[in-house]
């Protein structure tokens, strides 16, 4: 193969398409690009097995042609040669010869019938989500992802595909994280469960645009066409929590509060303790008033907030960290906490029902 193409282009695709390279070394051959020229079209692709990225660039191509390239090395060089034409010689069957300038880079390549192939997916069931719209609600959720190897199931989002609504949801066991989009469903209804690695990714290459994308689904994969590049990955098998039961719908006490204000005075007083494990910080609902406490061995803090609420006075704790990552992806002005009892889980959410927090809380100490 031999091609010429844009280097700011081929930079730009090998930084998207080597985020799906494996992050141990396993098997040799799966630490390369394929590179494959034909037609105006320079296809670079890359995989670990469960997850594919595939990008699609224009180049000017002089001999069709495949070849496995490293694609670490490659990926870096790239960076380093952005400003002008590259290309791409690989016209000796074992080496790539990549020339920029006066300058040139010598590459071994790596056996093309070794390269394994990935699943095709069909196109049959999907649907189509605004792309900003969906890197929403993979942001508003993917902090919540468990990273317990003995648990592989929360290890990933959930989506729960509906008639004309999409459903994500996240949990680590100690909380949950739901948010919600409107779709255009083209013949699917189900919940699937989608590795974070897959999600983190997808969110990676989305922007803030109000074009649709489509979403296929395949038995055991999702495929994410955002256009001139692709994202294909096997869904972990394994059912997700029955999370709609654990979710509750009445409370005793519900608290209005600004978010911005809450935000600080909880990353005020977590100060004192943030390096414990349990990170732990006292919330006291009295009237108009929440108090906000935490102490060490060496230090106590207080904080006093004023609220609107509805219901009875109540006297809880929480991990202060799973407070503040939920406050960093709200984006209203004022948020709702809702509390049963001191031993019940707290929901957080906002104007409508687009999004939800569920938090459980720690044994208040004194």
């Amino acid at each position: 193969m031999k091609v010429v193409c844009q280097g700011n282009e081929l930079s730009d695709a090998l930084s998207k398409v080597v985020k799906a390279l494996p992050s141990k070394r396993t098997n040799p051959i799966l630490e390369g690009v394929r590179v494959t020229a034909e037609g105006e079209t320079l296809t670079l692709f890359a995989t670990d097995l469960e997850l594919a990225i595939e990008k699609k660039i224009n180049a000017k191509v002089l001999i069709d042609g495949e070849m496995i390239i490293p694609g670490k090395l490659f990926a870096d060089y790239a960076k380093k040669i952005e400003e002008e034409e590259v290309e791409l010689d690989g016209t000796a069957s074992t080496k790539m010869v990549i020339k920029y300038l006066d300058s040139e880079l010598q590459i071994k390549t790596l056996p093309v019938d070794e390269y394994p192939i990935f699943k095709e997916v069909s196109t049959e069931n999907s649907f189509a989500i605004l792309k900003k719209e969906f890197k929403n609600i993979i942001n508003r959720v993917i902090f919540n992802v468990s990273v317990d190897e003995a648990r592989p199931t929360l290890r990933g989002v959930c989506l729960n595909i509906m008639e004309n609504e999409l459903e994500a949801v996240a949990s680590d066991g100690y909380r949950l994280a739901l948010s919600r989009a409107s779709i255009q469903n083209n013949g699917i209804t189900e919940k699937i469960v989608v590795p974070a690695k897959t999600m983190n990714e997808i969110a990676r290459l989305l922007d803030d645009g109000d074009e649709a994308i489509t979403v296929y689904i395949e038995k055991n994969y999702i495929m994410v066409d955002l256009f001139h590049t692709k994202i294909v990955s096997r869904l972990i098998s394994e059912e997700y929590i029955n999370y709609e039961k654990i979710i509750p719908v009445t409370f005793t006490t519900a608290v209005t509060a600004d978010k911005k204000l809450f935000e600080n005075a909880i990353d005020r007083v977590s100060l004192v303790n943030r390096l414990d494990k349990r990170a732990y910080v006292k919330m006291e609902v009295r009237e108009d008033t929440l108090l906000l406490s935490a102490h060490s061995e060496d230090s106590e803090i207080n904080e006093k907030l004023s609220i609107g609420i509805r219901g009875k006075d109540l006297t809880i704790g929480f991990n202060s960290k799973y407070i503040i990552d939920c406050m960093h992806v709200i984006d209203e002005p004022l948020i709702m906490l809702n509390f049963t009892s001191s031993t019940a889980p707290c929901i957080i959410n906002g104007n409508g029902d687009r999004w939800l927090y569920l938090i459980l809380p720690l044994r208040v100490i004194g």
